[in-house]
């Protein structure tokens, strides 16, 4: 019994329609980005393991896909390591090189590389595929679409301002229910942890990245499991409970900080951004200050924004994003990177089950020829006076029953049937017929092109 044929977990196959949707949806954000003056840029879909490693935590380094090495690099594998149970230590030892986790981390490189040939600031957009070993669920998979904004110059508020309007921009033309874009900063985060006592934000950053999923009683609990003192752990349930307004809960944190002798650097940047971005016109998106949010991945450094699904589709973030200094400023200090992600998947899933994509994917019309067994010659000559017009147009291949030529075009979802059998050739027309509505006109065969041309 020969064994059923499977895609690997967390990957899938894309039917045609499918492709026309997600190229709908890939061709609204492009638009978006350009109409901002992003730059498209490519990257590899994979980079050498000291690129990606130590720039995202240890949890993230353990799910790169790492490409084993071959030949006689295979020799400097660390058996050792494997006989202690240092697991990633051995793997590490297997492989130079792994599939790319994100675009952020590929586009500091990118930076890096071609530092002397960039203007800044320099803005780019990327919309390519990544991979991680994590457990798929609804939304999400090992490999997916990422598309990124991000902008690299000096740190300047306006970085902010700009992706938040991208954001708005693209619900906007996909006619989007409003959503919530929860707004902090790790500074605040780090002025958190120095209250909580602890060496670093990292403690409690990966725990709070879960809020959306366990709340903050989960959180709360995984914390004290973490062996936090109850002093801690009280002390930022008291600050994640901080509810009013966004004012309200950037004055309340400004006086906890101020007391305690905390820089207010983070508090004063989130005030800034959420005061000028009311200046705004926002059509699609709710700016809410968040002080649970913590984007996991350890190189952000400043301001952290990420968008949650519409209350009815709870199904996680649908884009996030924040500001890194680390990442790019190690060749040139006055670098600071901020960029922004969309959940490709995730909007794509909402969009359909909301019926958002358009009736009519694709504008342009396509036309199967009838295969009544005349000379291929005369038929071909059509059909390359339409391709040479970039008409969507063929021939079926066999002279069967026209009932099973016409459910094919059916099934296919052709547009027009184009009829030239002996009849038509003897009388100089062809017979165009509308497999939509049915009807069907004949067309005198000297306009042949210029009437395809006309309803294409």
């Amino acid at each position: 019994m020969s064994q059923k044929l499977n895609t690997p977990k967390g990957t899938r196959d894309f039917s045609s329609l499918e492709l026309k949707k997600r190229e709908y949806l890939l061709n609204v954000l492009k638009d978006c980005f350009k109409s901002f003056n992003f730059q498209e840029i490519q990257t590899p879909s994979f980079e050498n393991l000291t690129t990606l490693t130590g720039k995202y935590g240890d949890d993230e380094d353990n799910l790169m896909f790492k490409i084993l090495s071959s030949g006689d690099k295979i020799k400097k594998a660390d058996i050792d390591a494997f006989k202690n149970n240092k697991l990633s230590k051995f793997s590490n030892s297997l492989s130079d090189k792994a599939l790319r986790y994100d675009l952020t981390v590929p586009l500091s490189r990118f930076i890096s590389q071609n530092l002397n040939d960039l203007s800044f600031p320099f803005k780019r957009f990327q919309t390519q595929l990544v991979w991680r070993a994590e457990r798929p669920q609804r939304g999400r998979y090992r490999e997916f679409l990422q598309c990124d904004v991000d902008i690299i110059g000096e740190s300047n508020i306006l970085q902010e301002l700009e992706c938040i309007k991208v954001y708005d921009s693209v619900f906007n033309r996909l006619g989007f229910p409003k959503v919530d874009l929860r707004i902090n900063n790790r500074q605040i985060l780090e002025g958190v942890s120095k209250l909580m006592k602890l060496e670093t934000v990292t403690e409690i950053a990966s725990v709070l990245d879960k809020t959306d999923k366990i709340g903050i009683d989960g959180v709360m609990k995984e914390l004290k499991g973490r062996n936090l003192s109850d002093d801690s752990i009280n002390l930022l349930k008291s600050l994640l409970d901080i509810k009013g307004t966004n004012q309200e809960k950037i004055e309340n944190l400004r006086n906890i900080f101020d007391s305690n002798n905390i820089f207010l650097n983070g508090v004063d940047l989130l005030d800034e951004i959420i005061y000028t971005s009311q200046k705004f016109n926002l059509n699609n998106i709710n700016i809410k200050v968040d002080l649970s949010l913590a984007r996991g991945l350890s190189y952000y450094t400043g301001t952290i924004i990420e968008v949650s699904s519409p209350k009815e589709y709870e199904i996680g973030s649908i884009g996030g994003g924040g500001r890194y200094d680390d990442l790019v400023q190690k060749n040139n200090p006055k670098l600071s990177g901020f960029g922004i992600s969309f959940g490709f998947d995730r909007i794509f899933m909402i969009l359909d089950e909301l019926r958002l994509f358009p009736s009519e994917l694709n504008s342009s019309k396509s036309f199967l020829f009838l295969n009544f067994g005349l000379e291929l010659d005369s038929i071909l000559s059509y059909l390359d006076k339409l391709r040479e017009k970039n008409i969507t147009c063929e021939l079926y291949p066999s002279n069967v029953k026209i009932k099973k030529q016409l459910d094919y075009a059916n099934q296919k979802g052709i547009d027009y049937v184009v009829i030239i059998g002996d009849e038509e050739v003897k009388s100089n027309i062809f017979k165009l017929k509308n497999m939509k509505s049915g009807s069907q006109s004949s067309i005198d065969i000297s306009n042949f092109l210029s009437e395809i041309e006309r309803i294409s």
